[in-house]
């Protein structure tokens, strides 16, 4: 089986992480040849380590626009001819649909990833609208062209979400990611104050800034200040804001800006509690990531967090921006330790249950079969 991998970049998102994981896992299997196609390169990412990895990739590096970036991936196809062809994100499912207008052979699959056309991302005043609607109309009309496109969505929510946009019938599974045991469980934190955690880019979607925000409540309200918050994840267009409110509300003391790095899995588990307050998701690879830590869970009640998490008792929720419900769930963690223990147990039991990445990279490969079975 050959497989080729179109991907936007080789960026430090869940997406990026998740299909370069299986990558791996379809790169040790003796029958199968596995290659990257990738439209930009990034310097923070994980470039580097899927080179290390031996997979092979390719990269674009001609003009902007779609019709010279699908010409490109066009020119692969032909000579590569894979059987399957797997596009993740909405710049490389657009250029894989048109290209697929000259290009017949081997069998589509694209990854639904997120709800990028929820009414919430109206919340984001850096987001210019009337792009916005273009982009979407873009993507509807594109996908709605390619007749044979089988659609692998992350959760359910996500699905829902595009049936009506892409007229999804029968062509489709839901897959969740998946990810490896944390192997830092049982290592003894060193953090001597109650420590939050969150895990992701500085951007709207991620709602940083109302855990500012909770823990400026927790200050005027509890007059605490002995409470933590590392936040990991590259800068992104929310960066100058959060730090701007960590100035001007005196919060450095209290927030560790981390950035990019590599010891995730440590971090998470010398954390006390993983804070995920998201407007938006798609599923959350970094929730997955708290579950493996063994963490107790402070999430938004959105509708996707909810189906990830899988029972209403299994993690303290608050309606997206509502950064007091948000205070006041942590600060029902700080004094509960039979709470955290409880919600703690729960992370990890689902993780084991539901998020294991070697099941959900057998399920994957499954899909993969099953497509080639069918044609």
């Amino acid at each position: 089986m050959k497989v080729l991998l179109l991907m936007n970049s080789l960026g430090a998102g869940g997406a990026e992480r998740s299909m370069v994981e299986f990558a791996k896992f379809l790169h040790d299997k003796p029958d199968i040849s596995v290659s990257f196609v990738c439209l930009e390169r990034r310097k923070i990412g994980l470039e580097e380590e899927v080179e290390d990895s031996g997979i092979r990739t390719l990269y674009y590096n001609g003009k902007k626009g779609y019709k010279s970036k699908s010409q490109f991936l066009l020119r692969i196809l032909k000579s590569e001819r894979p059987d399957i062809i797997h596009s993740v994100l909405v710049d490389s499912n657009i250029v894989l649909r048109f290209a697929r207008l000259f290009y017949k052979s081997g069998s589509v699959v694209q990854s639904l990833v997120n709800t990028p056309y929820s009414h919430e991302r109206k919340k984001d005043n850096k987001l210019p609208w009337h792009k916005f609607l273009l982009a979407k109309q873009l993507d509807k009309w594109t996908a709605r062209m390619i007749p044979d496109i089988f659609y692998h969505s992350i959760t359910k929510e996500v699905l829902n979400h595009y049936i009506p946009i892409y007229r999804i019938k029968n062509n489709f599974r839901v897959i969740y990611r998946g990810r490896y045991e944390n192997k830092f469980l049982g290592v003894k934190s060193e953090n001597k104050s109650f420590t939050l955690i969150n895990a992701g880019r500085q951007e709207f979607a991620k709602a940083q800034i109302d855990i500012l925000k909770a823990l400026k409540y927790l200050r005027s309200k509890y007059q605490l200040t002995d409470i933590k918050f590392q936040l990991l994840g590259r800068p992104g267009h929310y960066t100058k804001k959060i730090n701007e409110f960590i100035t001007e509300n005196d919060l450095d003391d209290q927030v560790e800006i981390l950035g990019f790095v590599k010891n995730v899995e440590e971090r998470l588990v010398k954390a006390d509690v993983f804070v995920f307050p998201s407007y938006y998701e798609g599923l959350g690879g970094a929730l997955i990531e708290a579950f493996a830590a063994k963490l107790p869970c402070v999430c938004s009640n959105i509708p996707v967090l909810k189906e990830v998490v899988g029972n209403e008792k299994g993690a303290l929720f608050c309606s997206p921006g509502d950064y007091q419900k948000l205070g006041d769930n942590i600060y029902q963690l700080y004094k509960d330790e039979k709470l955290r223990k409880e919600l703690s147990d729960y992370s990890y039991a689902n993780f084991e249950k539901r998020y294991k990445l070697e099941k959900i990279n057998t399920e994957m490969l499954q899909m993969y079969r099953d497509l080639i079975k069918s044609k």
